[in-house]
Order: structure tokens, then sequence, then C-alpha cells
């Protein structure tokens, strides 16, 4: 595992075994850091760190590769003094890849991430890792506009936000993320068997001086058909107004071709073969710039009931709402 800093001054460790195989365990190396300092940030497999020794607030240390393997992130490793005035690394440590393996350092105002060979099917026993990076003190949110995996075997693990780490799988289009730190890491994997769509996301740093200064502006595009644009970083992108092709079940139609905003498509499964999943999907705006699919619009409502002898605890009823312009999440 990489090197684990404490945000206080009590760090607890706890193990914990069941009644089957025993393993040789762990071993650690401690050491109290001053408030100056950030400490040794770690040497990852197939790295090589030099440094001066020192990693106090103002050192540098530099990180290379072995031959065969490529750099993905900051090469430069800067101890600075964050906003609660702690001392901590400006990026994370970065990791070695081998030349011919998917993945790759991401950096810029806005893009797009795809699983390999996306809008196809990914291959099997990919591994893949990308690193998006932003400069010290903004943040990265990602927003999925398409996500099938083979649930439990392949998935795409997404480190740097809150939870520390979340696991993705299966056909449901996840939840925007957004960092808590200036970079975020994604880690795809498939297995040997079934193939898939895999995911496509778009992501957009959020600058700490954007929002004291100008934020962000939105400008009505010159072809108002289909799209719109955004005004980012000086330049105009394009957004689609439109969900991408949901793709049809294996053994299975789809009903509806339009994937505009506010569009419906439902699905229905031959004969001998039982739908799993929604029935309905309808396209939806995602924070104000990107489409997607959702099982629930906003201002569903959903009730809840017991079977006999049981009584409900909670609220009966709950409701789909807009929160913070951004996500959606139930209320009562």
């Amino acid at each position: 595992p990489p090197p684990v800093t404490s945000t206080g001054n009590v760090f607890s460790l706890r193990l914990t075994s069941d009644f089957a195989v025993s393993a040789h365990g762990f071993k650690l190396n401690y050491e109290e850091l001053h408030s100056t300092s950030c400490g040794n940030p770690g040497v990852p497999p197939k790295a090589v760190l030099s440094s001066s020794g020192r990693f106090a607030v103002g050192d540098r240390v530099q990180y290379s590769c072995v031959p065969g393997y490529v750099l993905d992130g900051h090469a430069t490793l800067t101890c600075i003094t964050n906003a609660a005035n702690t001392a901590v690394w400006d990026f994370p440590a970065p990791i070695c890849r081998a030349e011919d393996t998917c993945g790759g350092t991401v950096r810029g105002g806005s893009g797009v991430v795809t699983s390999p060979g996306y809008p196809g099917n990914y291959g099997n026993q990919a591994d893949c890792t990308w690193i998006l990076l932003a400069e010290p003190g903004d943040t990265i949110s990602v927003i999925f506009t398409d996500f099938q995996t083979e649930e439990k075997y392949d998935y795409l693990e997404v480190e740097g936000s809150e939870p520390p780490t979340i696991w993705l799988s299966g056909s449901n289009v996840p939840s925007p993320i957004v960092s808590n730190k200036n970079w975020l890491r994604l880690h795809f994997v498939s297995d040997s068997n079934h193939r898939y769509r895999g995911f496509s996301a778009h992501y957009q740093v959020k600058r700490s001086v954007d929002f004291k200064s100008r934020g962000v502006k939105l400008f009505p595009g010159k072809d108002s058909s289909n799209k719109f644009s955004i005004l980012n970083e000086g330049g105009v992108r394009q957004a689609s107004n439109s969900c991408p092709d949901p793709g049809e079940p294996e053994n299975g139609k789809r009903h509806g071709n339009d994937f505009s905003i506010g569009s419906v498509v439902q699905f229905s499964c031959g004969e001998d073969y039982v739908l799993q999943g929604s029935k309905t999907i309808s396209c939806q705006r995602v924070a104000e710039v990107f489409a997607a699919w959702s099982d629930f619009s906003i201002g569903s409502v959903v009730q809840f009931s017991c079977g006999e002898d049981y009584v409900l605890q909670g609220s009966k009823t709950i409701s789909c709402q807009r929160v913070a312009e951004v996500f959606a999440a139930w209320s009562d």
C-alpha cells in the first residue's frame, strides 16, 4: 500500500483475520511528523525516487521509472503548506506502468476518459490506470454518461474522493464524483470472460481562483438544434444535448430511438427470458452540461409497503429531488 499520513496526533491500526487461511501479515515503519514535514512519499513499484532525504516544506523529490515502464503522474513533488497550515505534497506519488498498457496522465480543464475500445467492447484482461491532475487547491468532478461492465468481475476503481475509494461495476450509470484533492485516479480491470461496452466519463477541473473571479458562464451556441456552448478557460467547448445510445439487451429489444433530453426508452425480453434492470430509463440533464440515462427523473415519487405482520420503519413515500444544482437525491 502507499504511505498513509494521519490527520491528527493519533493513528489507530486494527488487524482482523478469519478462521481460514493464514498469511505472513504486514510490516510497517512509522515516524512522527512535525507540522513542517510531509514525510516520505514512498516508492511505487518499478519507480526510482531521488531526493535529499529531507521532506520539509519547500523540499522536492524526483521520480523516474526503470526501463520498459513509463511514468504516469507528476515526476516532481513539492512539499507545500495547505489551507489548514499543514505540510502536504502538492501531487500524489506517480505510478510506473508498462509501455504497452492502456491508461495515462490526463491534464487540462476538461475532457473525456473512456474504457479501451469505447464505444465498442473492451478487451479481456484489461488493466488500465488514468491519473487526472489539477493544480493544488483545485478539485475535479467526473460525470459518467455511459457505464456497462460485467457486474462484480469487471470494475472501475476511483481513488481520491470521499469515500477514499469507490468501486463501480454493473450497468447502472454512477452518480457524479467530486475529488477532495487536486487529483483522481481511475483504475479499470476486466477478467477473461465476458466483454461489454465499458464507460465514458466527462471530467472538469473546478479551479479555486475561478470561483472567486469569473466563475463558469454559459452562452448560447450557434447551433441551437442539438448543442450549446460552455465558456471554460477562455475557450468554447461543445456539449451534446442527447444521451449516448443505451444499446439493446441480449435476447431482448429496445423500444424508442429518441435519445434527446427528456426522452424515455423502454426495454423488453424475448420469450423465456426475464429482464434484469430497469424497464424504463429517461435521458436527463446532469450538472447543466452533460446528459445521462437515469432510472428515476427529478420529481419521481416512490412508495413503500410491508408484508403481513411487518411494520414499516421510515418514510412511506420518498421523492427524487435536485440537490445543489448538480446532484439528485431521495428526500422524505
